[in-house]
């Protein structure tokens, strides 16, 4: 529904374009505000209103009656708002009937297989030059919801689908990829590796629990120990829903993240594409800039509150709608013709002087009323615009907060890993042990036990290994790496979670260049070559044996050292 503000009488938005834009899927309502404005006011639900120049869409689900929310009021403030409002309420009106099952997904009758180019992607509407060098346009609302459209489109891309001539709409839903479980959760495997950061978007959130999703048809609950150490972070307070966030997935059977033990400096892996070509769905959240306050829209604003009438569909069985009820409404009264005032009695005249006075009061007070609430109107906009500028300033310090504990975590595991293996005491200083091989054991329990989550300990055991004659002398040799590196390095490898982490780059030690055997002792013993370090000169590397019995570990060496 679209209403036309008092003291005008057109309205702000545009309801023929709403009418050739959503055609049959939607009645489009104009309703002045005046006496039909408060009479529908007063018949609906609470908070479900409209007018003033506002306007609003009804679903036909009617969830909207208790719930207001799903029912947007959508406000203009003069004639330069006319875009905005028509496209809005446009959008608005789409997806709700996308939601209700009214948008068809099969090619309707008359509409043509067309294929072309993507020329740009502007606000929810992309333009596309097909084959033939006519236009096109792909409509955001009849693509996904809530994925934005350039989510799933950009300049350059080539695209097919659905052309329908009367509305010279492209719909691309048909090629659409990831939009159900079974294919999602195939394009996660595909395209992540355990241990690897990936981007997920906000999907919900409570004090306890954020729910993401990696693909618009895969979600992944994460409760509180997956986010945050701190008992007194609520989630709610940490999130909001549609931001992007970088996890680190832990486990794909089930489908695991974590978003606490993810570094700053560390790349996350580009997000698939929905469509053929198109860009990767989600991408890492840009440097926000410093807020900047929005300037208040004009004093002739709308109201402060009155939700949007319907553009709706009826359904059975048949219920009254918001336009039924302004149907009822009786029709304003005629004037009454006056006589010449020659031709009445004294007494008459002296009445109609009274009423004319009476009629001057009442204008002064309408005029005075109409000064009032169009300050109010003013006031309206102005909060609005606070209110959308706080908002904006809650997610940047919610983003800013998130990476202020990231960091505090990973320095609160620092300290304890370098205080145990240190062996740091109130009572002790130096080495614990005077066997520098029990010394080395019993950093690697000390880090397993602070690594390993309690609850994961007995799926992650430290497994048998043996320590090599020289082993810990090259640790002491090799420098530029330090022992604490190698010992978190040990215990990855033990609990085999070195096969997982991309960096490490684990892999078969060859005898000699590409393509020559891998190294073997007679006794069927392995050797195999990880990583301690990256992208540095003489990068350091751990040299170890996968025997029959478990692990036994042979050398630190530089990265050109290839001895077993």
């Amino acid at each position: 529904m679209l209403t036309i503000p008092a003291g005008y009488d057109q309205p702000f938005g545009d309801p023929d374009e709403i009418k050739q834009a959503v055609g049959d899927l939607a009645e489009v309502v104009l309703m002045p505000t005046s006496d039909v404005s408060w009479a529908f006011s007063r018949v609906m639900p609470a908070m479900t209103q409209v007018y003033g120049g506002a306007g609003r869409v009804y679903p036909v689900d009617h969830l909207w009656v208790s719930d207001p929310g799903r029912s947007r009021l959508r406000f203009a403030y003069s004639p330069d708002d006319r875009k905005r409002i028509t496209d809005q309420l446009i959008s608005d009106a789409l997806q709700a009937a996308m939601a209700a099952g009214l948008v068809e997904s099969r090619t309707p009758a008359g509409s043509q297989q067309r294929s072309g180019r993507v020329q740009g992607v502007i606000g929810s509407r992309a333009l596309v030059t097909l084959e033939d060098m006519s236009a096109a346009t792909v409509w955001e609302e009849l693509t996904l919801p809530g994925v934005t459209l350039d989510q799933v489109l950009v300049k350059g891309q080539s695209v097919a689908g659905s052309y329908d001539r009367d509305s010279r709409r492209l719909d691309v839903r048909a090629a659409l990829r990831f939009t159900d479980l079974a294919s999602a959760l195939a394009a996660v495997n595909h395209a992540y590796q355990i241990g690897d950061v990936v981007l997920a978007e906000v999907a919900a959130v409570s004090d306890d629990v954020v729910t993401v999703r990696l693909l618009p048809g895969l979600v992944v609950e994460l409760g509180r120990e997956a986010v945050t150490t701190n008992p007194n972070d609520t989630l709610s307070g940490l999130f909001s829903v549609g931001e992007t966030v970088a996890g680190r997935l832990v486990a794909l059977e089930p489908l695991r993240l974590r978003l606490d033990d993810v570094d700053d400096e560390e790349p996350a892996k580009s997000a698939p594409s929905l469509l053929p070509g198109g860009p990767p769905w989600l991408r890492p959240p840009a440097p926000q800039p410093p807020a900047v306050a929005a300037p208040s829209p004009p004093a002739h604003s709308p109201p402060l509150a009155a939700p949007p009438s319907p553009v709706v569909r009826n359904v059975a069985p048949r219920q009254p709608t918001p336009l039924d009820l302004v149907r009822r409404l009786s029709p304003a009264q005629q004037p009454v013709m006056a006589r010449p005032a020659e031709a009445m009695p004294v007494w008459e005249q002296a009445r109609v002087a009274q009423l004319s006075n009476e009629l001057a009061a009442e204008r002064a007070t309408r005029k005075a009323l109409a000064d009032e609430l169009t300050g109010l109107r003013g006031r309206a906009a102005e909060l609005e615009a606070e209110c959308a500028q706080a908002t904006r300033s809650i997610g940047q310090l919610q983003t800013r907060y998130r990476g202020a504990d990231l960091a505090r975590q990973r320095l609160v595991k620092q300290l304890k890993g370098a205080q145990s293996r240190a062996g740091q005491s109130a009572d002790a200083e130096g080495p614990l042990f005077l066997d520098p091989e029990d010394q080395f054991r019993y950093e690697v329990t000390c880090e397993w036990a602070q690594r390993v989550p309690a609850a994961e300990k007995a799926a992650k055991p430290l497994a048998t290994y043996v320590v090599a004659p020289g082993f810990l002398d090259s640790i002491e040799q090799v420098e530029g790496v330090s022992r604490a590196k190698v010992v978190a390095v040990v215990v990855e490898v033990l609990t085999g979670q070195v096969q997982h982490i991309a960096g490490r780059d684990v892999h078969q030690l060859r005898s000699g260049s590409a393509g020559s055997p891998y190294v073997r002792r007679a006794d069927g013993a392995t050797c195999w070559r990880v990583a301690l370090q990256r992208e540095s000169a003489a990068a350091r590397r751990l040299h170890y044996w996968r025997t029959q019995d478990g692990y036994e570990f042979s050398r630190v060496v530089l990265h050109d050292d290839y001895r077993p």
